[in-house]
């Protein structure tokens, strides 16, 4: 869930997925995808910041206060997911999250858009690695911009299943998001209050997770606010009931609890 200050509090970003996607087609969702293979790979998490033991420990502390039982992580998993992360928020927004050998932010200024968006479609293809584009910058994926919302895993009943983790992340100063116009497209950054209005609307399809994550994010003022709350929230594993005439349904013992 990327985030930029605006005059009236703060927009997310959001895009469109294909119609022809065989999960939410045609729902506007935060980016993001699966764990790949590379994202596992040594070489990979050498050009990531941001993925040591302790840091990941502080951003998996799941709690279950009436939640999902979760069966545990390992830390390596834990540190693709966080690489996943990364790549997949280039590959769909073109917005990096990185940094140089010293730390600072790779902003506007260093990174061409066009190039940029070359390699963007490079990486998702597979005509090359994250890790390659970065180490060809000497910049590093910086895991430490992004912070754990929440985590859903949909019900056993479900044909498709998911277990995905929400992170939440300031857009860096300067860079232009773009929906990559394949996987998603029709980018947009909205405020949480008016996609939700919008979507009751019938004007800007939703799956169910993305709605219940866009109300909590529209009960704060203020990016910083929702960041610094995101922090410090437990992360509890949502796994909403799933009911025949009312689609998912959120156990009321957790509706503010995750």
């Amino acid at each position: 869930m990327l985030l930029r200050p605006s005059a009236t509090g703060f927009d997310v970003y959001m895009v469109r997925r294909n119609a022809r996607s065989a999960f939410a087609p045609d729902a506007f969702v935060f980016p993001g995808g699966a764990v790949d293979r590379a994202d596992r790979d040594p070489s990979t998490q050498a050009r990531v910041l941001g993925i040591d033991a302790a840091r990941l420990d502080r951003e998996f502390r799941f709690d279950q206060p009436g939640g999902a039982p979760d069966p545990g992580t390992a830390q390596s998993q834990r540190a693709a997911i966080a690489i996943a992360a990364l790549r997949e928020l280039f590959e769909e927004s073109g917005i990096l999250l990185a940094c140089d050998a010293h730390g600072l932010g790779v902003g506007a200024e260093a990174l061409d858009r066009a190039a940029a968006h070359r390699a963007r479609h490079a990486v998702r293809d597979g005509r090359q690695t994250f890790a390659a584009f970065l180490e060809a910058h000497d910049w590093f994926g910086d895991a430490r911009a992004l912070t754990l919302f929440s985590r859903w895993i949909t019900p056993q009943s479900e044909p498709r299943r998911f277990d995905a983790h929400f992170f939440v992340a300031l857009a860096p100063a300067g860079q232009a998001a773009r929906s990559d116009d394949s996987e998603v497209h029709d980018g947009a950054w909205i405020a949480p209050q008016t996609a939700l209005e919008r979507h009751r609307a019938g004007a800007f399809h939703l799956v169910y997770p993305t709605v219940k994550h866009l109300e909590r994010l529209a009960s704060f003022d203020s990016a910083d606010a929702l960041v610094a709350f995101a922090r410090s929230k437990p992360i509890v594993t949502i796994a909403p009931d799933a009911h025949p005439d009312a689609g998912y349904v959120m156990p009321e013992t957790l509706e503010r609890a995750w």
